[in-house]
């Protein structure tokens, strides 16, 4: 008896478990396919291995994508050195090779809703605006995907 209801509990949690992936990748899969049909329709999108690139008339983009689960907080520390915090933790990430590329980048950020914060120095932060550019790259949450192309800033 004990053991059927420990089979069941864990079939139960690996189910729930195999849901919530499946989701998540139903969610990514969703919004870079909007994201990329809203790009096309702007410029020339265009796939090369495993990277996105957007030609305008006067650049050409890396077009790159970065999940920060929802609810919670970005922050760049650096260049290379973004933070993601959440209700019970916080981990800091090293962008190294995800930003390596030398043309400008333009990141989308989904699907938090969150402010994106940046430390200009040691003790200043500042929030990050879609239409502003840093390091080479503009950081967009995926529902301000439309205002920047509507205000042809790119």
């Amino acid at each position: 008896m004990f053991f059927e209801i420990l089979g069941g509990a864990l079939a139960v949690v690996i189910i729930i478990f195999a849901a919530v992936k499946l989701h998540h990748k139903k969610t990514t899969e969703d919004v870079k396919a909007k994201v990329r049909h809203q790009l096309g329709s702007y410029g020339e999108l265009f796939h090369e291995g495993n990277k996105w690139f957007l030609k305008t008339k006067n650049h050409t983009y890396l077009v790159l994508f970065f999940y920060v689960p929802l609810n919670s907080e970005l922050t760049v520390n650096s260049r290379t050195i973004w933070e993601i915090k959440d209700a019970t933790k916080t981990r800091l990430i090293d962008q190294s090779v995800f930003l390596s590329s030398k043309l400008t980048k333009l990141i989308i950020i989904f699907p938090t809703t969150v402010t994106i914060k940046r430390y200009i120095n040691e003790n200043e932060l500042e929030f990050v605006k879609y239409n502003k550019s840093f390091y080479d790259m503009y950081l967009i949450r995926h529902f301000e995907l439309d205002k920047i192309l509507e205000e042809n800033i790119l």
